[in-house]
């Protein structure tokens, strides 16, 4: 039977309906407590775990941010900054002022306050979060961790800043709206590793070609009849580009001797609307390396997928005009017309077209 759970706003709006009804001109910290305790036969429960108790400090601390109780006392009774007494105001000053008020007062740089003026909601929704990063500025241990690391850390939580894939999760979103980076916090996110292969003389060579592969059975097969054999393609390393994987772990480059004025990189995948949306999104993600489509490669699972009869893109699968035209610039105009008309009636041959027999024909030397 799952226990109930009140947000914030639950909360907040429970305990300023009972405040406004007390005669009395202070309450106690105790006493808020027990008015929360009151709300459902769960409550008790639920105020004793970490969500409860985070939801109960942020209601109090909004009440107090709002003017509606005003605390007493110069120190915090609690780790979470709550009072032991508080006074009821009766009158309390201008809300909107109160906040802006209350934004300056607990944004203090690096941090800045200019997207928590323009959107005072947020603030409220985010000060316990707030309260953490900025605290952080305090701190003497300054060592530089990882990101989930410094997230368990202040939040309990390692995916709190980052979640998988292309989720942002709340504490970078705060981290955003702090106008911060998580250098402010000592912290860097870790680079996920690519799986690659390279001639033996690869660190020699002062000018080295590249190949990123989108799929497994390229890679492996571009592996034996390339890299291991003789070739009319120069391939001095292959990268598994792991489908989208490779927009991030391509910063893993920087752990090899590369040269991004000098060396070049080919990518080659899918012949679909996702292919060419990785190969655009990489180009763009790396402004500083000189990565183009491998030409070779794409004219040959064309001319091989055509073939057949041809297959329709998943419906799933976009892309956009300017994508075709950024890739298919890289081709002389015969070809660039084939693959534009390809791509444009959404038509789809995957990079497998290209089998290892096919490769070694093409490309390997007898």
């Amino acid at each position: 039977m799952k226990v109930y759970e009140p947000d914030n706003d639950d909360l907040y709006s429970f305990l300023k309906n009972e405040i406004d009804e007390l005669p009395s001109v202070f309450i106690p910290l105790e006493r808020l407590y027990y008015i929360a305790e009151k709300i459902n036969p769960d409550m008790p429960v639920f105020l004793q775990s970490p969500q409860g108790q985070a939801t109960f400090c942020q209601a109090v601390k909004q009440l107090v941010t709002e003017q509606l109780i005003v605390a007493v006392g110069k120190k915090p009774h609690t780790q979470q900054g709550l009072h032991k007494k508080y006074r009821i105001n009766k009158n309390p000053i201008n809300k909107d002022d109160q906040l802006a008020m209350e934004i300056i007062k607990k944004i203090v740089p690096p941090a800045t306050i200019d997207y928590y003026i323009k959107n005072p909601r947020e603030f409220l929704d985010d000060l316990i979060v707030i309260d953490a990063m900025v605290n952080f500025f305090g701190y003497k241990d300054k060592d530089i961790i990882t990101a989930n690391e410094r997230a368990y850390q202040l939040f309990g939580d390692e995916k709190f800043f980052k979640g998988a894939g292309k989720s942002r999760s709340r504490g970078e979103t705060v981290l955003k709206r702090l106008g911060l980076s998580y250098a402010h916090l000592r912290c860097e996110e870790t680079v996920e590793p690519f799986f690659s292969f390279q001639k033996k003389d690869f660190h020699l060579l002062e000018a080295k070609d590249v190949y990123i592969i989108e799929n497994k059975d390229t890679f492996w097969s571009l592996k034996r009849t390339i890299l291991d054999a003789p070739s009319i393609i120069k391939a001095d390393m292959l990268v598994y580009g792991e489908g989208k994987k490779i927009i991030s772990s391509f910063k893993f480059i920087s752990e090899y001797d590369i040269n991004a004025l000098k060396d070049k990189f080919h990518y080659f995948g899918d012949l679909d609307a996702e292919g060419i949306n990785i190969y655009c999104e990489l180009v763009d993600e790396y402004p500083d390396y000189n990565i183009t489509p491998f030409i070779e490669g794409y004219q040959a699972i064309l001319e091989i997928g055509l073939k057949r009869s041809p297959v329709k893109t998943p419906k799933e699968q976009k892309i956009k005009s300017e994508n075709i035209t950024r890739f298919i610039k890289a081709f002389d105009q015969s070809w660039a017309v084939k693959l534009q008309q390809h791509l444009e009636e959404g038509f789809y041959i995957p990079q497998e077209a290209l089998s290892a027999t096919a490769i070694k024909e093409r490309f390997g030397v007898n």
